[in-house]
C-alpha cells in the first residue's frame, strides 16, 4: 500500500446451503495471505454464515471480493478437498453466496495471524464433538452386546 493511501476496512458475508465446516474459513484466510493482506479474518456465525473482515487498499479488497464471488470461492474449496465430490454435494446448488462488500470504519480488523489461530482452536472443538459422538456410539454398542447375552 502506498504511504498516501488510507487503509479501508470492509466486510462481507458468505452464505449457502452449507457455508460452514467445508473449509471456507481456511480457504478465505489462505487466499487473503496470498493476496498480501496483513489484516483480516473469517469467522463462523451462529446463523450459519461466514463473516469475512479485511483491511487494505480499496482496489485490493475489491479484487479479492471479486475472486471469492461468482463461484470462485466454491471452486477453490472443492479443488483443495480430499473428496471433491462429497464437498461439491455439501456446498450444493445454488452453491455459496458472497454478499456485497460493506465499507465501514468501525470494523475491528486484527492481524491476520491472530485470526488464523482461531482455525486451530476450532479444529480442537470439532475433535471434542467427534470424541463425544464416538463415546456415545461405544456406549450404545456395549448396551447392544449386553442385550444379546
Amino acid at each position: 500500500m502506498k504511504p498516501t493511501e488510507a487503509a479501508q476496512k470492509a466486510l462481507f458475508y458468505i452464505s449457502g446451503k452449507q457455508a460452514q465446516h467445508i473449509g471456507c474459513r481456511l480457504t478465505v484466510t489462505t487466499e487473503m495471505i496470498h493476496a498480501g493482506f496483513l489484516k483480516g479474518g473469517a469467522f463462523n456465525l451462529p446463523d450459519g454464515r461466514v463473516e469475512v473482515v479485511l483491511e487494505g487498499r480499496r482496489q485490493d479488497i475489491e479484487s479479492f471480493h471479486a475472486k471469492m464471488d461468482g463461484g470462485g470461492l466454491a471452486e477453490l474449496i472443492i479443488q483443495r478437498a480430499n473428496d471433491q465430490e462429497a464437498v461439491r454435494k455439501l456446498i450444493g446448488n445454488p452453491g455459496l453466496t458472497v454478499n456485497p462488500l460493506e465499507y465501514r470504519d468501525d470494523i475491528l480488523v486484527l492481524d491476520i495471524g491472530l485470526f488464523s489461530h482461531s482455525l486451530t482452536f476450532d479444529q480442537i472443538y470439532k475433535g471434542v464433538d467427534v470424541y463425544r459422538d464416538l463415546t456415545a456410539a461405544i456406549k450404545d454398542l456395549r448396551q447392544e452386546i449386553k442385550d444379546r447375552h
